[in-house]
């Protein structure tokens, strides 16, 4: 008979809020270029695994070990994208109704953490309007 994996309870959304203020307080650590003073086992030790104690600390009926926080931040950051992309597109409607509903706590956080340029939905920051160029043909005409 196989033994039955036991399953840590979910996240909640206390935990996952403060795992996303704890990864943009060491954003500069997980988020930088590798280096002499950046390295895989670095961002292990020095972020992960102090993420995981402080997140511990705060909740103590589960423990999280640094997987646990790194896995779950990937999908937090998964979640926020897909939020703030229907949230850009609420808001770029036109007409009449009720205004777009903002952003929960978790997913301006993580928008913090990851800059307007990682969740970017418009296009290439170098890239023409087709749009306006179609207007600036009529004018020519």
């Amino acid at each position: 008979m196989e033994k039955k994996r036991n399953r840590k309870p979910n996240w909640t959304e206390e935990q996952g809020l403060l795992l996303a203020q704890l990864v943009n307080e060491h954003k500069g650590m997980l988020r930088g270029k590798f280096g002499p003073t950046v390295t895989s086992q670095g961002k292990r030790r020095a972020s992960w695994d102090t993420i995981s104690q402080t997140i511990n600390a705060s909740f103590p009926l589960v423990v999280r070990t640094g997987d646990d926080c790194e896995k779950r931040w990937y999908v937090l950051q998964s979640k926020a994208k897909d939020e703030i992309a229907a949230h850009k597109r609420e808001s770029s409607l036109t007409g009449g109704g009720p205004p777009a509903k903002r952003l929960s706590q978790v997913a301006d956080t993580v928008f913090q953490v990851l800059g307007h340029s990682e969740v970017s939905v418009t296009g290439l920051p170098t890239g023409i309007d087709t749009s306006m160029m179609q207007a600036l043909e009529m004018q020519q005409r």
